[in-house]
């Protein structure tokens, strides 16, 4: 069975985009242009959500010293000491727009999860402290 519940690590599909960002040449880039797409997207796939969700945790790992529970969690904690002197912060507000792209009604990720009265909320609740965070 794979990785399923609200936390950002909690799907397999966000442990893509941490090897995505492991071998990206240009790391910085590879988030920019995540962000950006999203913002201008009329509706965010299910991929294209979690390449936001994944990468804005990134930032705010490595920013706010946020800890965030991965399956491979040395291996994460590894990635964000190594990258810690990444100029992030410049991405703050990009990764912070992108972010409520994906919990409004134009995300395929909202939708999704709006049909669990249960942990919706919750979800929706821990990405909107990461964006609150971002945003400072």
């Amino acid at each position: 069975m794979g990785a399923w519940d609200f936390g950002i690590f909690d799907d397999d599909t966000a442990y893509d985009f941490i090897e995505e960002f492991k071998i990206s040449k240009n790391k910085y880039e590879t988030m920019r242009s995540a962000f950006r797409f999203a913002q201008n997207a009329d509706y965010l796939e299910y991929d294209e959500c979690h390449a936001v969700t994944v990468y804005s945790a990134i930032i705010d790992s490595i920013l706010n010293h946020t800890f965030y529970r991965c399956d491979d969690q040395e291996g994460f904690d590894q990635l964000i000491f190594e990258k810690k002197d990444l100029p992030v912060s410049n991405l703050k507000k990009d990764a912070s727009l992108a972010l409520q792209k994906v919990i409004s009604k134009h995300s395929e990720l909202s939708d999704l999860w709006s049909d669990n009265d249960e942990l919706y909320p919750k979800w929706k609740s821990n990405l909107q402290e990461l964006i609150d965070r971002l945003s400072k």
